[in-house]
């Protein structure tokens, strides 16, 4: 099977997915990396499922791979920069590192070649997350949640055999991961409208132009595939995460903080991101079922900043969320004069707002409906959240980016509070 096509311009300069990739790899490495040693990183799954079979053919190709680094299975690997600045000491003059796994294998390595500013290449095991084409990896940076800025992978083999055969649950999170970004482009008009963060027409189609047909089957596993590795293409053109994540993917993050286990597991992103996008359906659907006059009546007074600075710290008193979250609160926030202009400017395209983010959502419930048939979670306790837990994040999740939203447009009209105690 010929290469499959990847955009100009972009740092990924070889995409294979195929039923027999993995034996096409040494070609790959030996093209893009000639001379190089190959360091294969894995954890103990993965290096069960391919990652064995990796060395061993590039040892019968003749290249030598050096000591693997297998990280343990259990407990699961996590997406610490720690952990990754560890790793880029591993990552020798002349080694060309080659991630074998789902999300977060990729997230390490990816971020530990950043950090030594080498290419590498990845071997996806699972049809999981849209990172493995990414730009920029999101990981646990001292506590906070974080995109740390490192380079897409120059190659991805994908062997079809390996990552449909993946366990049905990360199938069913990288569908889930797919879908929010019908969400999270709902989330991008808003600030389009509101000229907070422009849409790039070119990012843009690339991620939701063919979104719907990617969507129609979760059982085509090979289409949803290609959905995700077209958003990490967008990521890395737009060289910012905005085109395929919006408030969603900031519950999934503030979980992630907090630790969130269910029957003792961590709960995978995609599953996080499934209930964010059911969260983030009903905020938007809270905006949507307003008129502009109902808003004006029921928005709060704004603010002073002695106000915000006391809910804030009630917000962050876990501790768990490092010290972006406070100071990104404080950079967004108004004095009472600015929030009432920014709410006339809002006001002022409300109808517009609601016309083209209602146009991008399309049938919500068929969006829904869609997850459940493909096994995701819709409901807060399929993840293990709780009452209160659950309402805590969608006031946090407001905190952690400066990236504008719906959480944003409620909270900058004096409507957030009001909507969570309206839809949930």
């Amino acid at each position: 099977m010929p290469r499959i096509p990847v955009p100009a311009g972009i740092m990924t300069k070889i995409f294979i997915l195929d039923d027999n990739a993995l034996p096409q790899l040494p070609g790959v490495l030996n093209e893009l990396w000639p001379g190089r040693t190959p360091w294969i990183v894995a954890d103990g799954n993965t290096w069960r499922v391919a990652g064995e079979k990796v060395f061993n053919i590039l040892t019968e190709a003749g290249l030598t791979p050096a000591e693997s680094l297998i990280l343990p299975a259990v407990p699961k690997p996590h997406p610490d920069y720690e952990l990754a600045c560890k790793m880029a000491e591993m990552i020798q003059e002349n080694f060309v590192p080659v991630a074998v796994g789902s999300g977060v294998i990729n997230d390490l390595v990816k971020t530990a070649a950043g950090i030594k500013n080498v290419g590498y290449c990845c071997v996806p095991t699972a049809p999981s997350v849209d990172g493995y084409t990414s730009k920029g990896s999101a990981m646990s940076v001292y506590g906070s949640k974080k995109t740390v800025p490192c380079p897409a992978p120059m190659a991805v083999v994908a062997d079809k055999e390996v990552l449909f055969t993946a366990p049905a649950e990360m199938a069913a999170a990288g569908y889930a991961d797919l879908a929010a970004k019908i969400v999270a482009g709902a989330d991008w008009i808003i600030a389009d409208i509101l000229k907070q963060d422009p849409i790039v027409p070119a990012t843009w189609d690339v991620v939701q132009k063919d979104l719907h047909a990617w969507l129609a089957d979760a059982n085509d596993l090979m289409a949803v595939f290609m959905g995700l590795a077209a958003t990490g293409y967008a990521m890395q053109m737009h060289h910012d995460s905005r085109p395929a994540s919006g408030s969603e993917h900031l519950f999934s993050h503030v979980w992630e903080m907090e630790g969130l286990l269910f029957n003792g597991e961590e709960v995978s992103h995609g599953f996080k991101v499934s209930v964010g996008t059911v969260v983030t359906l009903k905020l938007m659907q809270y905006f949507l079922d307003l008129d502009v006059e109902k808003a004006k009546e029921l928005a709060a007074a704004p603010q002073t900043w002695e106000e915000r600075d006391q809910e804030v710290n009630e917000l962050l008193k876990l501790e768990c969320y490092g010290d972006a979250p406070a100071a990104f609160a404080k950079e967004k926030f108004l004095a009472p004069a600015d929030a009432l202009k920014r709410r006339e400017a809002i006001y002022a395209v409300w109808t517009e707002l609601q016309e083209k983010v209602k146009a991008q959502l399309g049938n919500q419930q068929a969006l829904v409906d869609s997850l459940k048939k493909a096994n995701c979670p819709i409901q807060p306790e399929e993840i293990g959240l709780g009452r209160e837990q659950f309402i805590h994040g969608i006031f946090t999740a407001q905190l952690i980016r400066k990236r504008y939203n719906i959480l944003e447009l409620l909270f900058d009209t004096g409507l957030l509070k009001t909507a969570v105690e309206t839809m949930f």
